[in-house]
């Protein structure tokens, strides 16, 4: 198993970020909320995936950047499960923070697993449709 999050791994294409937007589906699973969309390109990977804490929410950068940090390592040590769900589809997914608390490791990585894992049940990925 591979516990990397390269690059090609991260959505940042201003193009797909805004597309995401507008088409996407959501779920919420506090303090998160999971936008995501089947998508179209050219990886080796089956997940683009981005995370958000808003300045809304956080005021301080150093805050955003810590829970930012926390989720991409709850990301990164667990995407392969999604992966293996997944198969063939192709997503692009944003996970977005609801809290205005500061989260602990523990609190970021139970809700995240359940997103994900909802993410690899859903009906109209397994399909194909």
């Amino acid at each position: 198993m591979d516990f990397t999050f390269t690059k090609i791994e991260r959505l940042c294409s201003k193009k797909a970020i805004d597309d995401l937007f507008a088409n996407g589906k959501s779920k919420n699973q506090f303090p998160f909320k999971l936008i995501y969309k089947k998508a179209v390109f050219e990886s080796p990977f089956p997940v683009r995936a981005m995370f958000v804490v808003p300045k809304k929410k956080h005021k301080r950068a150093n805050k955003r950047n810590d829970i930012k940090r926390r989720m991409r390592e709850v990301y990164r040590l667990n995407k392969h499960t999604l992966y293996e769900a997944l198969k063939t589809q192709k997503l692009d997914i944003m996970f977005i923070c609801l809290s205005n608390e500061e989260l602990e490791y523990a609190t970021i990585e139970k809700s995240m697993l359940q997103l994900m894992e909802t993410l690899g049940k859903m009906e109209f990925l397994a399909e194909g449709k």
